[in-house]
């Protein structure tokens, strides 16, 4: 039985911050029956998302060591001493991390390229999330823009078994998404567990 598993922009990060353990087997080692898909604007997201890490991880680290030349600065007491002990120790095993999560983003891009079959938006998906959106908020675009790839793709698969996988169950989770996806013919699973136990089972 040949199935489809699509997924999105937080399986990229998941994987390059080590999120989810579980999803290395169907990543690294994909059955042979098993079509990996994702929408192509999932990679303009992750770009966007990463960046915005990054920005997260300048700022602690700017904030740590404001804290280090601060308590360097106390002159008198042992404790100031200690902090800034810890602080810089802390400091050195966060840019390390840092290092080793550009290294994993690495190593999932290069498996993305050779794993994974990416779905070119169509213009009409767009104007679907601008027309008649199935997630309603204007917060929710770019999910919804994500979402209509999908359900496109899906349509044009119709005989096919068909997975999609989302740990972001505020958006994907909703009843009407839900439908939508079933609609097509998708199994909707927000852990990599529930999909990890139904792919087993169809084999």
């Amino acid at each position: 039985m040949s199935i489809i598993l699509y997924l999105e922009t937080n399986f990229i990060l998941a994987m390059a911050k080590g999120q989810n353990g579980l999803a290395d087997k169907i990543w690294q080692n994909p059955p042979e029956n098993l079509t990996i898909v994702m929408p192509s604007i999932c990679l303009m997201e992750s770009l966007v998302a990463w960046e915005n890490e990054q920005k997260r991880s300048q700022s602690f680290r700017q904030a740590m060591k404001i804290e280090i030349n601060e308590a360097k600065r106390n002159v008198r007491s042992e404790e100031a001493r200690s902090v800034v002990n810890l602080l810089q120790e802390s400091f050195i095993s966060y840019e390390n991390l840092l290092a080793e999560l550009d290294n994993r983003l690495e190593d999932v891009l290069e498996t993305l390229k050779n794993r994974v079959e990416l779905i070119e938006p169509k213009i009409e998906n767009l104007q679907s999330t601008l027309r008649q959106p199935s997630l309603s908020k204007k917060s929710e675009r770019r999910d919804d823009f994500i979402l209509q790839c999908i359900l496109d793709h899906a349509s044009s698969n119709p005989d096919k078994t068909k997975a999609f996988l989302s740990e972001n169950s505020k958006q994907f989770g909703q009843p009407v998404v839900r439908n939508a996806l079933r609609e097509r013919g998708i199994r909707y699973f927000n852990n990599m567990e529930n999909l990890q136990g139904w792919l087993q089972s169809s084999e």
